[in-house]
């Protein structure tokens, strides 16, 4: 290894923090959990302290090109400041990469975990051979990532969708005033269970507690769906979901025309 990188993928439920070389291959990944309740400085202190492990433990045998850190929401990448995350409430114009390099005493890159997972999915992963490529990004969350002419693209609108479209309208799917991107409306985890949770909305709501909770709750019906295939709650949840992101890749492929997504 004669040069190695840190990335991290900072989610709402997850905090993944890996050491990469020059060609892409793992050197050393941490994972722990984002513990959003503790608050922005809790988070922040996890992640630079596994960030400093690595960087610690290889400095020596190899120099470090950089740091990027993948966050989920609205980033003004001039300033580092997180203007709005859903995952991370308390991350409200925040000037987050401010205070990663207080802690760490170098430059880091921040930029939109969605925009850097296209990326990364262009230069290694499916879309490797080609310039143009969208991606859809699934977790506590859901956001997607554009690359166009093998660079990321910035515009904010490509990825809104009208809530006016007759296949939502038609499902019942509900909105906040048409102000949030339709992906976390419907595929969000409170969101199925809001929209999808059919005739056991309620109960599927007290269950859950919150979408922490719920996670669990739809991974297990999804494990008892692969086997007993009558389970009704998963195929219930496997339904919905399914045509939301049908719905969702079908405009992204009207509108983009793009080779792959």
């Amino acid at each position: 290894m004669n040069q190695f990188s840190i990335g991290v993928d900072l989610g709402g439920t997850n905090l993944r923090i890996a050491g990469v070389d020059e060609q892409g291959a793992l050197v050393e990944k941490v994972t722990l959990g984002t513990k959003v309740a503790r608050g922005r400085d809790a988070v922040i202190g996890d992640m630079c302290d596994a960030i400093q492990h690595i960087a610690d433990k290889y400095k020596n045998s190899a120099p470090l090109l950089g740091i990027g850190i993948g966050v989920p929401g609205i980033i003004d990448m001039q300033t580092g400041l997180v203007r709005e995350s859903p995952n991370l409430p308390d991350w409200v114009d925040y000037p987050a990469r401010a205070a990663i390099e207080q802690r760490l005493k170098t430059v880091v890159i921040l930029e939109n975990d969605a925009n850097v997972a296209a990326l990364g999915e262009k230069w290694l992963g499916a879309a490797k051979d080609y310039s143009d490529v969208a991606m859809l990004t699934l977790g506590t969350g859901v956001g997607g990532g554009l690359v166009l002419g093998g660079k990321i693209c910035k515009a904010q609108t490509a990825w809104r969708v009208s809530w006016d479209t007759p296949p939502l309208s038609q499902m019942g799917i509900l909105a906040d005033a048409g102000t949030e991107a339709v992906w976390n409306n419907m595929l969000r985890p409170t969101a199925v269970v809001r929209n999808g949770a059919g005739s056991n909305r309620e109960q599927w709501r007290v269950a859950a507690g919150s979408s922490r909770g719920f996670r669990p709750r739809v991974q297990r019906k999804i494990d008892l769906q692969s086997r007993h295939q009558g389970d009704e709650d998963a195929r219930r949840i496997f339904r919905y979901v399914g045509r939301c992101l049908g719905i969702v890749l079908s405009s992204l492929v009207n509108s983009l025309n793009l080779p792959i997504t």
